[in-house]
């Protein structure tokens, strides 16, 4: 192994962060966890700054091999455009400004959401931006600030694409959602289930992290970041319907109803009738990336030397299956 690199990871306490600093700690690295507020339970061997603290003093930078920028606010129901803009657009830009001259390479998480969902299959880095939500439209902006700033301040930047991370301890994530679902006996299929997905789990994920941090020829790459396989919405739901133990229910609920009825709960979420304090159990949004297809090349990960091996039974079996490591 070569020398121990200096690695900077914000969103450290987060699903995707906590799984690179543990990857890039088990590889030997001297690792920095940079978080809102400096934890009372701590990961071994991980030294922590806040982000308001390395912003004030962007010297704490100085000689880092790479910085890994995974914080973000996430998809979720309830958050305004102004939220999303400050801490997922301009956040962004301060600490590619805190890095320049200090940092050898900036890795900064975007999200295949910034494609939408084209019809033309498998997704590639060709493709061209066409956000569908507030989210993703906020993960375009910050790409076209990183190129922009990149060139501007001298930095070696990598942007990542990872489409839907899934793994064990992501409470919010579709997969734990999914399995919730099917134990209480509340999942029905819509459609028929076969339009086509794709997932990373978050071992591939926050491996293929660590390797654009340090791989030379990533320099200035664009790289979408997903799974070795895709599926389809039936195959998925069955596969973690084997893993809680249960059955999916024979009925399924037609695309045209759901809907229709999707139709009616952002209608009303929208004029303020409904859902102020809850996440609402259906909408477009999330009809879309239960039911429209999509998939993506990994071409250009693999021929940077990283090769996404964890498949859907491995990564449903880590996910679901036996007492957590």
């Amino acid at each position: 192994m070569g020398e121990p690199a200096r690695i900077f990871v914000t969103g450290a306490r987060g699903f995707v962060g906590t799984h690179v600093v543990r990857r890039a700690l088990a590889a030997g690295h001297a690792v920095t966890g940079v978080v809102r507020e400096l934890p009372e339970a701590v990961e071994p061997g991980v030294s922590y700054v806040t982000m308001t603290r390395l912003l004030a003093h962007p010297d704490l930078l100085a000689g880092a091999t790479a910085l890994v920028h995974a914080a973000a606010i996430r998809h979720r129901h309830g958050v305004g455009a102004r939220e999303y803009q400050e801490a997922n657009v301009e956040l962004v830009g301060q600490l590619l400004r805190a890095s320049a001259g200090r940092v050898r390479r900036v890795v900064y998480v975007s999200s295949v959401g910034v494609y939408g969902f084209p019809r033309k299959l498998p997704v590639s880095e060709r493709h061209p931006y066409a956000p569908a939500t507030l989210y993703s439209a906020t993960k375009v902006a910050a790409e076209k600030l990183v190129q922009g700033l990149g060139r501007e301040l001298s930095l070696d930047v990598v942007v990542a694409r990872p489409c839907i991370v899934y793994g064990r301890g992501d409470r919010n994530g579709m997969m734990d959602k999914l399995a919730a679902m099917i134990r209480a006996g509340r999942y029905r299929l819509v459609g028929a289930g076969d339009n086509t997905l794709h997932h990373v789990h978050v071992d591939d994920a926050s491996a293929a992290l660590l390797a654009l941090a340090l791989e030379p020829s990533a320099a200035g790459q664009d790289v979408i970041v997903a799974g070795p396989e895709w599926t389809t919405l039936r195959e998925l739901s069955e596969r973690v319907a084997e893993a809680v133990g249960r059955s999916l229910p024979r009925l399924h609920v037609p695309l045209g109803l759901a809907r229709a009825v999707a139709t009616v709960v952002d209608v009303a979420a929208y004029r303020g009738l409904a859902f102020h304090d809850s996440e609402p159990p259906i909408n477009h949004e999330k009809l879309d990336v239960m039911t429209r297809s999509i998939c993506f090349d990994v071409t250009k990960l693999r021929s940077l030397g990283f090769r996404p091996s964890v498949g859907y039974v491995e990564g449903i079996a880590r996910t679901l299956g036996g007492p957590a490591a």
